[in-house]
């Protein structure tokens, strides 16, 4: 009994400093989207389900923490085609990686709002490290906007094979836009 008491008390003890102040992301005001480019011409997509836990700390930014889960199946390019290709096995393979997740180490301000998170990308259950340069603002009602772009390498995770490597038919690197909505940060309840 005692040991059960600790532990909990330990994982709340983590859980409490991993996330002092909890943000609900607000999906309907957030977005991921990507842009590939198929023989140079840019094709958009999105993803339209993903989760995300972040507590940006201004006052410790080493104390801040960041995850994200997207949706795989959720990717969209507006077409139905396309978009079945790049779910597919030889692209982001969703039977077995239905999953793409990134998730911070470390977390440095780099001023004026602006912040550089040290983490690891998992797509298609490749990991690779990677820094996500992002800013982060405080919106009216007490909202916060997370903002954050960077660059897949597809040869890096595997994603796309055969005939799409082949000269330069899809371009190597895929620039991805990450705009994150958080509610504003729950209330304390007065004892």
């Amino acid at each position: 009994m005692h040991k059960s008491i600790v532990l909990v008390t330990g994982l709340f003890f983590v859980s409490a400093s991993a996330f002092a102040t909890p943000r609900t992301l607000l999906s309907e005001e957030s977005q991921i989207e990507f842009t590939v480019k198929e023989m140079g011409v840019p094709v958009l997509g999105t993803f339209k389900r993903f989760e995300a836990a972040i507590d940006i700390n201004p006052a410790k930014p080493e104390k801040s923490h960041a995850e994200l889960r997207i949706d795989i199946d959720s990717l969209t390019t507006g077409n139905e085609e396309a978009d079945a290709i790049a779910v597919a096995p030889e692209w982001l393979d969703k039977p077995h990686a239905p999953y793409a997740t990134f998730k911070s180490v470390s977390i440095h301000a780099l001023g004026g709002g602006y912040y550089e998170a040290h983490g690891t990308l998992d797509i298609r259950n490749q990991k690779r490290d990677i820094i996500v340069q992002f800013s982060s603002a405080d919106l009216s009602g007490g909202k916060t906007v997370i903002t954050g772009d960077f660059i897949v390498k597809r040869s890096e995770f595997g994603i796309g094979g055969g005939v799409w490597n082949e000269g330069g038919v899809v371009a190597e690197d895929i620039p991805v836009k990450v705009r994150l909505t958080l509610a504003q940060t729950a209330a304390k309840v007065s004892p």
